[in-house]
């Protein structure tokens, strides 16, 4: 089985635990934009040089280990203190706010998957380096979801296609595959060609139904009601919904179904 460079630490290598403290930011590789960290993920340290870090970054749901992908991040968001979170982000964007108030001024946002560390006070949850976010828009690390995983993909609707995207301000194919089946606790490599290879069971195309996953080379979307497709694709440069049949006559024969 050859070597995946994306995802392979190799054995003996030492790291250094470290945490995303930015409510987002870019892990590049030598080839560009890998995918976007999340406020919370996990990184294992490997050396740090003129402001920049190289690690692998864990997957976005705590404490699952499985690598994500190798490559560097901005050296200013990441710390080395300990940490562990109670809450997970639930919308698209969870607003910061400067007090446990909806009209107090913000701070920032948060994205969807993020981990935190927080109190309840009351309707809000309190942040430990300040500022509070409702608890509508967060849940307790473990707790049951009740929604489906087609359901969370389909918040993203619209949202600006972004190669390496997660879902901050945009996603792309895998990253809206991974960032809906992470907010049901179902953890998901990041690419596509990893997803083909590791989720779910293959069955036929003409079988396909609603939560389906359709792949072709270097894509991925999902399959809903009424046999639509969503899916986040550079030719609608966002996240979009369009018969499964447009899809396959514009982009050609699935090469592979997965059903979860």
């Amino acid at each position: 089985m050859s070597i995946d460079d994306r995802t392979h630490l190799p054995d003996g290598t030492k790291t250094i635990t470290s945490f995303v403290v930015a409510p987002s930011a870019d892990l590049m590789t030598d080839s560009g934009m890998g995918t976007q960290a999340l406020s919370g993920q996990r990184f294992k340290l490997i050396e740090s040089k003129e402001g920049l870090s190289r690690g692998a970054l864990m997957s976005v749901i705590p404490g699952i280990d499985r690598i994500d992908y190798i490559g560097t991040l901005p050296t200013s968001v990441l710390s080395e203190a300990r940490f562990k979170p109670n809450y997970i982000v639930t919308t698209l964007s969870a607003a910061v706010f400067a007090e446990a108030d909806i009209k107090s001024s913000l701070l920032g946002s948060l994205p969807r998957n993020a981990a935190v560390k927080g109190k309840k006070k009351g309707d809000f949850l309190s942040l430990p380096n300040g500022g509070y976010i409702h608890t509508k828009h967060v849940r307790q690390v473990g707790e049951k979801i009740e929604r489906a995983y087609t359901s969370f993909a389909a918040d993203m609707i619209g949202l600006p296609y972004i190669w390496g995207g997660t879902g901050q301000i945009g996603v792309d194919c895998s990253g809206l595959v991974q960032s809906a089946l992470a907010a049901t606790d179902v953890d998901a490599p990041r690419d596509a060609d990893q997803q083909e290879l590791q989720l779910g069971l293959s069955v036929g195309f003409s079988d396909r139904g609603v939560g389906d996953l359709l792949f072709w080379p270097g894509h991925v979307g999902i399959v809903l009601e009424g046999d639509q497709l969503l899916h986040a694709n550079a030719h609608h440069m966002c996240v979009a919904v369009e018969p499964v049949k447009a899809a396959v006559e514009r982009i050609g024969a699935v090469r592979t179904t997965k059903r979860l």
